[in-house]
C-alpha cells in the first residue's frame, strides 16, 4: 500500500515538474536542435602551425573558418614577403590575445600591435575561373591584409602607439584575385583603444559568391531585428500610453530601445558602423556601452519589481547609482581607458543579473504574477551568457555565439506578460462596461416608463383642450340651441319645421362623432407612442376601397374622382393608419374643390419612393396657410365649398403618421386654381423585426436602419414580437437575449415551432453580455448555431452594428 502511493505521489510530482517546465524545455530542445544542425553544415577546420589545408573541403557548398594556430609576432609589423621568419610563435585565433600566454607564460596586454600569418592550402584548380573571398568581422582594432604579397585591404590607421593609430568597426569582403593553389595570408594589427584586441573574431573563407551570401544573410537579419526591435519598443510605450498602470510596458519600451542600438553596434554586421565613416567609430563605440546601460537598468527594474519585497526596492536604488555612473564613463571617459574600465563595469553588472534572478525566484515562491514567464526567461539568458562565454573561449569547438539571442531569450517573455496584462486590463473594462451598460439600460427604462406616462397625460391634455375650444364645442352648442328653442315652442312649432331642426341636429351630432373618430386615431397612435400594425398590402386595394368610401361625398358636389394607378404596387406599413392618411387627404380634396369638378389621384414609382398623388381644382391655399397647416400649432378649419365643417387635425394627423414610416407628405397650391397632395412611402419590402425592450437602443438601432432602407417594425418584448409575426413575415429578426417575460432565446424557439417550413427567416442575437468578438461558442453551447446567424455586442455603435448585420446577410 505504502509503495503504490510513493509510486503515485513520484507519478504526480514528476506530471507536475514537466507541465512548470514545458516552456523552458521546448526552448532548450530548440536551441539545441538548432545548434547540432550548426555541426552538420558547417564543418570545422583547424589551421596547425599557420597552415590550413582546405583541399578536401568543399568550398562550393561552404565556407571555412580560419580558426586554429597562426604564425603571431608580436610589436612587429612583419614584411608580407619574407618567407622565412626568424622569432616565430604561435597563437590561436578567434580569441583576443590578452587572454592567451606567450612562451615565457606571460599574457599578452590588450594594447600593442601584432602581426598574425597563415598558409591556406586550395583544392585543385578546375577550368572556371574561381575568385575567392575573406569576410573579415570587426577586429576591434586597425589592421592590413596582405595576401601573396601583395596589399588587399585596410582597416583605420595601424600604428605602433596611441597617437598614430585610429581605430575601425567596420566589416570587409575582400576578394581575392589571380589565386592559385594557395593563399599566404599576412594581417597587421595594432589595438590601442578596446579590451578586446587581436583576431578575436572568426575570418570566413570560401568563393566570392558564398562569402556575399553569407553577409546578405546576417546583413538582412540585422535589419529585421532592428526593425522587430523598433516595433516593440513603439508597442510596449503605446500599451503604457492606454493603460498607465502598466509602468513594465514602459520599463520594456526602453529595454527594447537599448537592445536595438546594441543590435546596431555589436551583432556581427556592425551595421551602424559600416553606414558610417570612421570619424564616428568611437562615438558610435560610446552608444553601444549607453545601450548596454539602457537595458541594464530598466530591465533589472523589470526584474526588481517582481518580488515586490522592500530590499529590492533598495537594490533598485543601486542599480540607478550604478547604471548613471557607468553612463557617465561611457560617455566621459578617455577613449584609450574607456574599453578597460567598461569591461569592469559590465563584469561587475553579472551581480545585478543574479540579483535579478534571486528576485523573478522570490517572485515565483509567492505565486506573483507572470513570475514562471519571467523566471524561465532569465534562467535561459543566463545560460545563454554562459555558454557564450565557453563559446568564446574555445573557438575550435566549431559553434558560433549566440550573442543577443540570450538576450532575446529574456525580453520575449516579458513582452508576452505586458500583453496578457493588456489583455486582462481590456477584458477588466470590458467587464466592467458590460455592467455599466446593464445599469444604463434599467435606469433607461425607469426613466423612459415615467417620461412615457407624463407625455402620455401631456398628449391628451392638448389634444382635447385642442378639440373642445374649436371645433368639437361649435357644433354641440348649436345642436344644444336648437333643442332649446324645440323644448321651449314644442307645441307651435310645425312638423315641418321639427323634421329641418332634427335634421340640423343630426347634422351636428353626426360631426362630432366624426370628429371623436379622428380624435380615437390619434389616441391609437399618439397617446401611447408609435405603435404601428405593420402589414404588407396593396396600395391599389386600399385605395379603391378609400375613394369607394368617399364616392357619395363627392356625388353630392358632382365631383369626379379620376384614378391613374397604372402600377401594381406593394408597401410594407400601418394599412389602417396609411388608409387615414389616404382618406383625409382625399376627403379635403373633395371638401375644398369646386362643384362639378375633378379630382386627380395617381400612383407611380419615382426612385427608392412610391408617390401617390392626389390633385383637386379648388380654393387653393397660400405658402401661409400651408406652413400652418403642416406646423404644430392648433388651427381653426376653414369651411369647405358646401360650407363643410372639419376638426382642423387632418393634416397634423397625416404627418405624424407618415413621419413614423418615415414617409414624406409634400404640398403645392394655388390660391383660386386646386391643390396637389403627393404622399411619398419606401418602396423598400427589405423588413426587420427589432425586438429589445431598451426603448433608447431599440429607437437608436430602427433610425440607423431605416436610414438604410430597411422597415423597421419594433416590438419591446417576446410576446409583442409574436403577435407581429402572425401578421408579416419580416426579411430578418433582431432580438435581445435578456427581456422580461420572453428572452430572446424563447422567442427563437417559439417561433422556431410556429413557423411554417417556408418561413425560413434569418435571426441575429443581440445582447450587452455577447463579446466584441467570437460569439460563436455561446451559440453552439446554446444549441443554436443552426438557427441564429449571428451573436452581435450590443456595445457596439448602432452604425457598426447595421454595417456587421448587413455584412451576415450578403
Amino acid at each position: 500500500m505504502i509503495f503504490t502511493v510513493s509510486i503515485s505521489s513520484i507519478q504526480k510530482s514528476f506530471s507536475t515538474l514537466v507541465k512548470f517546465c514545458r516552456y523552458p524545455l521546448i526552448l532548450v530542445f530548440a536551441l539545441l536542435f538548432s545548434q547540432s544542425c550548426h555541426l552538420d553544415v558547417s564543418p570545422t577546420l583547424l589551421a596547425k602551425d599557420g597552415v590550413l589545408d582546405v583541399r578536401m573541403a568543399n568550398l562550393s557548398e561552404d565556407t571555412v573558418n580560419l580558426i586554429g594556430k597562426w604564425e603571431f609576432y608580436w610589436n612587429e609589423f612583419l614584411d608580407p614577403k619574407q618567407i622565412s621568419p626568424t622569432n616565430i610563435s604561435y597563437l590561436s585565433v578567434g580569441v583576443p590575445w590578452f587572454s592567451q600566454a606567450n612562451e615565457d607564460g606571460v599574457d599578452y596586454p590588450s594594447f600593442g600591435y601584432a602581426s598574425y600569418r597563415l598558409t591556406i592550402l586550395l583544392p585543385p584548380k578546375t577550368e572556371e575561373r574561381e575568385t575567392y573571398a575573406l569576410l573579415i568581422p570587426v577586429l576591434h582594432s586597425a589592421y592590413k591584409i596582405y595576401a601573396n604579397g601583395k596589399l588587399v585591404a585596410e582597416n583605420g590607421i595601424i600604428g605602433k602607439n596611441d597617437t598614430t593609430h585610429k581605430p575601425s568597426f567596420h566589416t570587409k569582403i575582400i576578394p581575392l584575385i589571380d589565386i592559385n593553389q594557395k593563399v599566404d595570408l599576412v594581417i597587421h594589427i595594432s589595438n590601442f583603444s578596446h579590451k578586446y584586441a587581436g583576431i578575436h573574431g572568426i575570418i570566413r573563407f570560401g568563393k566570392l559568391e558564398k562569402i556575399i551570401q553569407v553577409w546578405n544573410e546576417y546583413h538582412s537579419a540585422t535589419c529585421i531585428i532592428l526593425i522587430f526591435m523598433g516595433l516593440l519598443s513603439i508597442y510596449h510605450a503605446l500599451v503604457y500610453a492606454i493603460n498607465r498602470s502598466e509602468k513594465n510596458a514602459l520599463r520594456m519600451s526602453f529595454v527594447y530601445l537599448g537592445i536595438l542600438i546594441l543590435s546596431a553596434t555589436l551583432t556581427e554586421t556592425r551595421i551602424l558602423f559600416n553606414f558610417l565613416s570612421d570619424d564616428y567609430c568611437i562615438p558610435l563605440f560610446r552608444l553601444s556601452r549607453v545601450g548596454f546601460v539602457i537595458v541594464l537598468y530598466f530591465g533589472g527594474s523589470v526584474l526588481f519589481s517582481l518580488a515586490q519585497m522592500r530590499i529590492f526596492k533598495k537594490m533598485l536604488v543601486l542599480l540607478k547609482i550604478y547604471s548613471l555612473t557607468f553612463l557617465m564613463v561611457s560617455l566621459l571617459t578617455p577613449i584609450k581607458h574607456l574599453a578597460l574600465v567598461s569591461y569592469y563595469f559590465e563584469f561587475f553588472s553579472v551581480i545585478f543579473v543574479i540579483l535579478g534572478l534571486i528576485s523573478v525566484s522570490l517572485a515565483l515562491y509567492f505565486q506573483r504574477k507572470e513570475s514562471k514567464l519571467y523566471f524561465f526567461s532569465l534562467l535561459l539568458a543566463v545560460i545563454g551568457g554562459i555558454i557564450d562565454v565557453i563559446l568564446i573561449s574555445n573557438p575550435n569547438l566549431g559553434f558560433r555565439p549566440m550573442g543577443l539571442i540570450s538576450l532575446y531569450l529574456f525580453i520575449f517573455p516579458q513582452t508576452l506578460g505586458v500583453t496578457f496584462g493588456l489583455i486582462r486590463v481590456y477584458k477588466r473594462s470590458e467587464s466592467i462596461s458590460k455592467e455599466l451598460y446593464k445599469r444604463k439600460e434599467a435606469l433607461e427604462k425607469k426613466v423612459k416608463a415615467r417620461t412615457d406616462e407624463l407625455e402620455k397625460a401631456n398628449r391628451w391634455k392638448a389634444n382635447f383642450v385642442s378639440l373642445i375650444s374649436h371645433d368639437l364645442r361649435s357644433p354641440l352648442n348649436s345642436v344644444n340651441q336648437i333643442l332649446d328653442v324645440i323644448d321651449f315652442s314644442f307645441s307651435e312649432t310645425s312638423e315641418e319645421e321639427k323634421k329641418k331642426f332634427l335634421d340640423i341636429c343630426k347634422t351636428g351630432v353626426t360631426q362630432s362623432l366624426k370628429m371623436l373618430e379622428q380624435l380615437l386615431d390619434v389616441s391609437r397612435f399618439d397617446a401611447f407612442g408609435t405603435k404601428l400594425i405593420q402589414t404588407k398590402f396593396s396600395v391599389n386595394d386600399l385605395l379603391n376601397e378609400i375613394i369607394e368610401s368617399v364616392e357619395p361625398l363627392a356625388t353630392l358636389k358632382g365631383i369626379r374622382i379620376q384614378k391613374d394607378t397604372p402600377i401594381e404596387a406593394e408597401i410594407i406599413a400601418d394599412r389602417t393608419l396609411i388608409g387615414e392618411v389616404f382618406k383625409n387627404i382625399l376627403t379635403n380634396s373633395i371638401k375644398y374643390s369646386y362643384l362639378n369638378s375633378e379630382v386627380w389621384v395617381g400612383v407611380s414609382y419615382k426612385g427608392k419612393w412610391l408617390s401617390v398623388e392626389i390633385r383637386d381644382r379648388g380654393l387653393g391655399m397660400s405658402e401661409e396657410q400651408i406652413h400652418k397647416l403642416t406646423g404644430e400649432e392648433n388651427i381653426k378649419s376653414t369651411p369647405g365649398t358646401a360650407g363643410e365643417r372639419g376638426t382642423g387635425l387632418g393634416l397634423q394627423l397625416c404627418n405624424n403618421i407618415l413621419e413614423a414610416h418615415f414617409g414624406k407628405l409634400r404640398i403645392k397650391s394655388v390660391l383660386g386654381v386646386g391643390s396637389s397632395f403627393e404622399i411619398s412611402l419606401s418602396k423598400s419590402t427589405k423588413s426587420v423585426l427589432l425586438v429589445d425592450d431598451s426603448g433608447n437602443f431599440r429607437s437608436d438601432l430602427a433610425e440607423v436602419m431605416r436610414r438604410n432602407q430597411w422597415i423597421v417594425i419594433e416590438a419591446g418584448n417576446g410576446e409583442e414580437a409574436l403577435s407581429h409575426l402572425a401578421r408579416i413575415t419580416p426579411s430578418l429578426i433582431i432580438t435581445d437575449l435578456h427581456m422580461p417575460g420572453m428572452n430572446g432565446i424563447s422567442l427563437i424557439h417559439e417561433w422556431e415551432g410556429r413557423r411554417n417550413q417556408n418561413q425560413k427567416i434569418p435571426i441575429i442575437l443581440i445582447s450587452s453580455d455577447a463579446p466584441l468578438s467570437g460569439g460563436n461558442s455561446f451559440l453552439e453551447e446554446e444549441g443554436l448555431e443552426t438557427i441564429v446567424s449571428a451573436y452581435f455586442s450590443k456595445m457596439y455603435k448602432a452604425e457598426d452594428l447595421c454595417e456587421q448585420i448587413e455584412m451576415i446577410l450578403m
